[in-house]
């Protein structure tokens, strides 16, 4: 009897081993999994991967304009890697959208990855993905927003104007620089509404922002490049709807 109650003890125990190994072994998948979560690639807001995709498209309309490969070729697939970063949100919120931009992004980047560039092409395919992505801005950025952030560049050139009358250079290069940081909030959200005040603002923004870097200012330019944009400013506040 003592042998039997011995023999069952050791097969309990052998049993527990086994079972403590077989536990044991499904730890490092747990490690696995935990290492690929963390290698996985980070997913941005729509708002955000918008801006930065809007950004991209932008570069390679450049590059295809002007006809350099070399750029098409490293500026192309990057429009793929940032949209994968956050394609899912778009396609939850605006899947019309999302088919809209499939459409164009997928042969803009096989166009720039292909062994002989067809740059005009490329060029009006990536002129079509800009325009959906300014649909899908137009749907991140709401008029309200639009409206703040133009009031906001209306407080700064109302400053501007002050220190370029009063000849203070290192003012005009300290304030100029905030026009750009305010209007790149919004930006985005102006082309799908008025095409047209956003070349307008483009077309004294940037300008005045290089000028305010020079030394000395061109007060006289300076001036008529601030007065432009103020006046394009108000004119997106009260126009915009």
């Amino acid at each position: 009897m003592k042998k039997q109650l011995l023999n069952l003890f050791i097969v309990l125990a052998l049993s527990a081993s086994v079972l403590s190994a077989c536990g044991s072994t499904k730890q490092p998948e747990g490690n696995v999994n935990a290492v690929a979560t963390v290698a996985k690639s980070p997913e941005i807001s729509v708002k955000d991967g918008t801006a930065k995709l809007l950004s991209i498209a932008k570069q390679l309309r450049k590059a295809a304009t002007a006809g350099d490969e070399a750029k098409i070729k490293e500026t192309g697939p990057k429009l793929e890697e940032t949209w994968a970063t956050f394609e899912d949100g778009v396609k939850a919120k605006y899947p019309d959208l999302y088919e809209q931009v499939e459409k164009s992004l997928n042969p803009a980047v096989s166009g720039a990855k292909a062994a002989k560039i067809d740059r005009d092409a490329i060029l009006k395919i990536d002129i079509q993905l800009i325009q959906t992505l300014f649909d899908l801005s137009a749907k991140l950025i709401p008029v309200d927003q639009v409206k703040a952030g133009a009031n906001q560049m209306l407080a700064t050139t109302a400053e501007l104007k002050k220190e370029i009358a009063a000849g203070n250079d290192a003012k005009v290069k300290e304030l100029a620089p905030k026009l750009e940081d305010a209007w790149k909030t919004f930006e985005d959200g102006v082309p799908p509404r008025s095409a047209d005040l956003y070349e307008k603002i483009e077309k004294s923004l940037n300008p005045e922002v290089a000028g305010s870097q020079k030394t000395p200012i061109d007060k006289q330019v300076m001036t008529q490049l601030n007065d432009g944009l103020t006046q394009a400013l108000n004119e997106l506040i009260q126009g915009i709807k």
